[in-house]
């Protein structure tokens, strides 16, 4: 699959879904103090989210990356909403997608991901 394909994937997609979760768990209730919808991301994780984590699952690679086996942009797209849905408490769980949780876990152990993700952590955390 080209990378344009799994960047509509990470950007359109999983961001709808994400939107859904991420906003109502954390952007409503700790930027602007009112409480989100939580129903509204329950529902999404639990009906949308495995979906869109079964086709992960469907194209992740047992290791390397998802385009040509290098670090492209196909990866950085994919894992980044997902690096949004887990601060919102969405998880890919391994029992169930181990694939697509190894997959994912690889990218974000990247240095240069990782670090994102740490400070990230730190920021919602005050």
């Amino acid at each position: 699959m080209p990378d344009a394909d799994y960047e509509e994937f990470g950007d359109t997609i999983v961001a709808a879904c994400g939107g859904k979760i991420f906003f109502n768990r954390v952007v409503s209730p700790k930027f602007f103090g009112r409480p989100g919808d939580l129903a509204a991301a329950d529902e999404a994780q639990k009906t949308e989210f495995p979906k869109l984590m079964d086709y992960l699952e469907s194209v992740a690679p047992v290791s390397g990356y998802l385009v040509e086996d290098r670090f492209t942009l196909a990866d950085i797209a994919v894992a980044s909403p997902l690096a949004t849905l887990m601060h919102g408490d969405c998880h890919i769980e391994a029992k169930s997608h181990p694939k697509a949780h190894a997959y994912v876990s690889r990218i974000w152990e990247r240095p240069s991901f990782a670090k994102l993700l740490q400070q990230e952590k730190a920021m919602l955390a005050a």
